[in-house]
């Protein structure tokens, strides 16, 4: 009897530590999502470095489903090269998610990547939705829907906010509007055109069809996704089973890759002055112990 407890005393010691650590990861995580938030450059440090990869949170609506992993790509996704995020800052409030996302996925920050972690592919930016589903060019292109053919902003001669909203009013059209390209070989021009992206968004959110806007990102590796850089697994606060389906994001993570994730929760504001909160609860976790 003697025996038992002391090896229960024993047992409880080593797994105490564990717990600990996988609350203080999920409490850092939850504070540096919101640092980044709240941060609001221009550009990063270096060559012309867009904002994205230093601040805001980039993130993956998603449904989880025992017939696929999350992190995997959907059909039409891994057909074109191409898979979807929104990027939320403080300095573009978003008070909902697109087709009514309650839960998915965040990727650090191309400058706060895990050593060792995959270094995704940044294409485009939309202001607002922008019906890649019917895009060419990985998500960035011409619409199959519309008439004309849509081009990269810059290909237009559209290379600041109002420029594009200039264009835009011509319609009104979200599924005629261009994509500011932020892809690598565009140095200077990639960093001012993710942040005239974002100016659209601080001066003309009135006018645009939707409230969250659209960053494409190069379909990654899957045979090499259990690198891809994940931060977190988010849930939306209010939602039906918002909470359910981020922890068997974070249960199919752990049994398949064996580390842990946290689990976030994500307040969206609930007005323009409003701010997003990220915060991490103990319960909320599906995995206590790695």
């Amino acid at each position: 009897m003697i025996r038992t407890l002391l090896q229960l005393l024993l047992l409880a010691t080593l797994s105490a530590p564990a717990i600990s650590a996988n609350a203080s990861i999920g409490a850092q995580t939850a504070q540096h999502m919101q640092q980044n938030y709240d941060a609001t450059p221009q550009q990063c440090p270096g060559n012309a470095v867009p904002a994205h990869a230093c601040s805001g949170v980039l993130l993956r609506s998603t449904l989880p489903s025992p017939k696929y992993h999350t992190w995997h790509h959907s059909p039409n996704s891994r057909a074109k090269g191409g898979v979807s995020f929104s990027y939320l800052r403080a300095d573009i409030p978003t008070p909902q998610l697109a087709a009514d996302g309650r839960s998915g996925f965040t990727l650090y920050p191309l400058l706060q990547r895990p050593q060792g972690s995959l270094h995704y592919e940044m294409l485009c930016a939309f202001p607002t939705d922008g019906d890649t589903w019917e895009r060419d060019s990985r998500g960035c292109g011409d619409n199959r829907q519309s008439a004309e053919r849509e081009k990269s902003c810059h290909a237009l001669g559209i290379t600041k906010a109002e420029d594009w909203i200039a264009q835009y009013r011509l319609t009104g059209d979200y599924k005629r509007q261009c994509a500011f390209d932020i892809q690598r070989s565009r140095v200077p021009e990639r960093a001012d055109a993710f942040f005239q992206s974002l100016r659209v968004k601080q001066l003309f959110a009135a006018e645009l069809p939707f409230p969250w806007n659209e960053v494409m990102i190069g379909a990654w590796d899957e045979a090499q996704s259990s690198k891809l850089p994940i931060q977190s697994f988010f849930y939306i606060e209010g939602p039906d089973a918002a909470l359910e389906q981020a922890q068997a994001d974070q249960r199919d993570w752990y049994e398949t890759n064996d580390t842990f994730i946290p689990v976030i929760r994500i307040r969206l504001p609930r007005s323009l002055e409003d701010r997003t909160a990220f915060s991490y609860h103990d319960s909320d976790q599906a995995v206590a112990v790695p």
